[in-house]
């Protein structure tokens, strides 16, 4: 049996590798002219610098190897140099020439027939090797070990002439190479029983944890709940949940997963702490679903807080006029409280499911106000409902969702039993209590008649409304049905108590009596009090802000899109572990890392501790390490190490980040960004100039057309494809990343002789690059256009905004090799046997 302790390195590796993080280069800084500006109140253009940050998911004490992923197949210069946090050098200035690639194989590149030992043939049967064959598919995790298996067990190979360009030495048959490009013309076997157990064997696979429910769990949820990807929260999140712990991770899909999922969540129910986990970053959201989301935090906000005050901000005529709007209609949007999407939500936000959010009132708010919600139609600013009443007139006459309509009679048998009523009493708008009002209410509590002389509500119109109505109260009756008077018009009467009727007299509307709105005037004012009902309690304790639904309803506008993978911050990263060393790498050849000095992590570089981190030799140790970093299959050997055509698959779902060495987003469109709001050539172009260049907001294009994958500004995403087909990219531009759908195939490159401990710097690294020059560089398509007439025609073709991702800077773990110390002439090599070499003594037939 394997040790526990080979079985969790084992596992460690497995995820390490399943959720490494590939870092997005932005082509377009590091290979176009630098934008400059004559305009005086231009920022200056910052450097370029990728930036790498230490997650649970990189393991800080093992070497590492920098990567490249490119969509390009040609030739590709790179030249760069990696810093830490404080200037000291990780990887000293370096430039590879990545080789052109095709998955061609050399007419020499055969299968040899070699005789098998009879140790070996004894162990894996015959021929085994000696031509074609998929001959670790019958056996595979028998002979590596479940944890290590995948799809890779069912491709074909065989021992090879060492002229394959991916041959590497046998340890089974010492002098003998193996190859799966020797049978490249052979298909993998289909279906791969492995591809399962691998899932299987994944911590981050959905987990069906019922099992270890408590009872408070099973008494809330379902024996399936989190069990699988889903909204499981959706319908209940504000009866399950504290306000505090509400947002819209409500709106997500999750599911639980092993402790041991780098993206792992410890759960909020009590009791549960420590025992189950759920990760939301291996689940797809809806992104419609998570844009409209109706969840967020309900902080305190104090009477004395002015930071939800509105700002009386006025928004550029340009953008109002961008969006559709009548400049004299709209001139003061957002600048008070008002409803002010009542009339044009489908023009301010076309692609989205427009409902009573459209008709509730806000305004633009600080940045610092508690319930702030970023816009997603002035970059840089924020709004909120805080301080904002809900205006009756717009509510009521919603033309986007019909909620605050009369809904009719009620259902029969309602009122028996209270002859005051007839069956159709407040199935329309009508002045129900004209009649008889003090009669039937005067001895009724919950009237307050006795606490109240303005009893001009007996005489205006009312009916029964939809529960979900925001203007909604509670019927005094304890029938369980709600009731408007904004819904409906006023008779031109008035009260008279003595005569307990309603007496003719012109008399201004309730709703012009209260605050009103207008239209066509875009106008809102606050009259005084509507005389007309008593206090009834409303439909929610709060009616300025939308309530949380219990089915799937819409949120007022503009949270900014949902997160691609909303991740946790990071746990720690994980202590050292014990060495790994193998005799040899499977190339034949051992690199090791320079010799550092670790920095700790105070601010005064004087002050800083330091110890030696001493040179460690390194290389893959193992096939599937190898194999599950290049697809399944062993990658080609270069110069500068090796290369995979195609690694990556179209449609894989790898981690992305965008992260910069400064914090920000550190470039992705910024050479664009910066350009359209300040280069010169842009003129009367410059119609997207609002907010920082350094942070604006970017989704990912999920549409299925040919910029399916791309990176664009959110703003002309959502009117070009709608908001289900935007997802937001700004977890991406977290150190943790979000997960992306690669829109094509990708090639891997890593670069051999780049090692170096993490451990032994202080992060974020800083990625440098001096010049991406090969045919495959299209600086046509990648850099933003200079001159007034390429700014015409990118305008014309609305591509100014819009970028596939073409190179990514990935980190490869390396395992540790043989360390030889030298203590005097002659002196015996040693080394610690690793969980790799462990595994090797379990099992002797572990590689080819």
């Amino acid at each position: 049996m394997l040790t526990a302790t080979v079985l969790s390195w084992l596992l460690f590796f497995v995820t390490a590798h399943a959720y490494e993080t590939w870092h997005l280069v932005d082509l377009s800084q590091v290979i176009c002219p630098k934008p400059t500006s004559s305009m005086t109140d231009a920022p200056e253009f910052p450097e370029y610098n990728l930036g790498i940050n230490y997650t649970n998911e990189l393991q800080v004490d093992a070497p590492h190897i920098v990567g490249f992923i490119r969509a390009s197949k040609q030739a590709v210069s790179i030249t760069f140099k990696i810093e830490d946090f404080y200037g000291e050098q990780v990887v000293p200035e370096t430039t590879v020439e990545l080789k052109a690639l095709s998955d061609a194989v050399p007419s020499n590149c055969k299968c040899t027939n070699p005789t098998i030992p009879v140790e070996v043939s004894s162990t894996f049967g015959a021929n085994y090797g000696a031509q074609c064959g998929a001959w670790d598919e019958p056996k595979c995790g028998e002979l590596w070990g479940n944890i290590t298996v995948g799809a890779w067990c069912c491709r074909h190979w065989c021992y090879a002439s060492s002229e394959c360009p991916d041959a590497y030495q046998s340890q089974a048959i010492p002098g003998q190479y193996f190859s799966y490009a020797a049978c490249n013309t052979y298909a993998a076997v289909n279906p791969c029983q492995w591809t399962q157990v691998a899932e299987e064997q994944d911590p981050c696979t959905c987990k069906d944890k019922s099992g270890i429910f408590n009872a408070a769990m099973k008494a809330k949820f379902s024996d399936s709940y989190g069990s699988t990807c889903g909204a499981w929260d959706m319908a209940n999140c504000a009866t399950n949940y504290r306000p505090d712990q509400v947002d819209t991770w409500c709106c997500a899909n999750w599911c639980y997963v092993d402790k041991e999922c780098p993206s792992a969540v410890a759960s909020l129910n009590p009791g549960m702490e420590g025992v189950l986990y759920w990760s939301d970053n291996v689940c797809v959201d809806d992104p419609a679903l998570m844009l409209q989301c109706p969840y967020q935090p309900q902080p305190n906000v104090s009477a004395s807080d002015t930071s939800c005050d509105c700002l009386d901000a006025t928004m550029p005529s340009e953008l109002i006029t961008s969006l559709g709007l009548d400049l004299t209609t709209y001139a003061d949007y957002g600048r008070q409280c008002g409803p002010h999407d009542a009339d044009v939500c489908d023009k301010t936000y076309p692609g989205a499911d427009h409902a009573m959010w459209c008709c509730t009132s806000w305004c633009w708010v600080s940045a610092t106000c508690p319930t702030a919600r970023a816009s997603t139609v002035w970059q840089g600013y924020y709004w909120s409902q805080e301080k904002c009443e809900l205006n009756a007139e717009a509510v009521s006459g919603c033309k986007w969702e019909s909620l605050c309509e009369c809904r009719g009679q009620l259902p029969a048998g309602t009122f028996d039993g209270n002859g005051n009523f007839a069956a159709d009493y407040g199935s329309s708008c009508s002045a129900w209590d004209s009649v008889n009002c003090k009669v039937v209410w005067g001895s009724d509590a919950d009237s307050s008649w006795n606490t109240s002389s303005d009893h001009e509500w007996c005489c205006d119109s009312w009916c029964y409304v939809n529960e979900a109505c925001p203007i909604a109260k509670k019927s005094w009756l304890g029938i369980g049905f709600y009731f408007s008077y904004e819904t409906c018009d006023d008779p031109a009467t008035t009260y008279n108590e003595q005569t307990d009727s309603c007496d003719p007299l012109r008399r201004l509307s309730a709703r012009r009596r209260s605050g009103s709105f207008s239209s066509s005037r875009r106008s809102w004012s606050s009259g005084g009090s509507r005389r007309r009902s008593p206090y009834a309690a409303s439909t929610s304790a709060r009616r300025r802000s939308w309530s949380a639904p219990s089915t799937v309803s819409q949120r007022r506008r503009a949270p900014p899109p949902p997160a691609v993978r909303r991740r946790a911050p990071p746990p720690p990263v994980p202590s050292p572990t014990e060495g790994r060393r193998r005799s040899s790498s499977l190339s034949g050849q051992t690199f090791s890392t320079t010799p550092r000095r670790r920095a700790t992590s105070s601010v005064e570089a004087s002050l800083r501790r330091r110890r030696t981190i001493p040179e460690t030799p390194y290389g893959y140790a193992n096939r599937p390490h190898m194999m599950n970093n290049y697809g399944g299959t062993m990658p080609y050997q270069t110069p500068y190490g090796y290369t995979g055509y195609n690694a990556i698959p179209q449609q894989s779902s790898p981690n992305v980040a965008m992260y910069g060495a400064a914090g920000f987003v550190g470039g992705l469109g910024a050479a664009y960004m910066y350009n359209n709001m300040y280069s010169d050539s842009w003129g009367m172009h410059r119609r997207r100039r609002y907010g920082d260049f350094h942070n604006q907001n970017f989704c990912i294009v999920t549409d299925p057309g040919s910029r399916n994958g791309a990176f664009m500004a959110c703003e002309q995403c959502y009117h070009l494809y709608g908001f289900s087909s935007c997802p937001s990219a700004d977890s991406c531009r977290t150190a943790t990343g979000c997960r992306y759908t690669t829109p094509q195939s990708y090639s891997r490159d890593e670069l051999a002789a780049t090692g170096f401990i993490p451990q032994a710097y202080t992060p974020p690294l800083k990625v440098i690059f001096t010049s991406i020059t090969g045919q495959g560089i299209d600086t046509a398509s990648i850099c933003p256009p200079l001159t007034p007439a390429d700014v015409a025609l990118a305008e014309q073709f609305n591509r100014t905004m819009s970028f596939k991702p073409e190179l990514f800077l990935v980190l490869s773990r390396q395992d540790v090799v043989e360390a030889v110390e030298q203590t005097g002439a002659g002196a015996a090599t040693g080394f610690a046997p690793s969980a790799a070499l462990l595994l090797m003594l379990v099992l002797p037939h572990l590689h080819k």
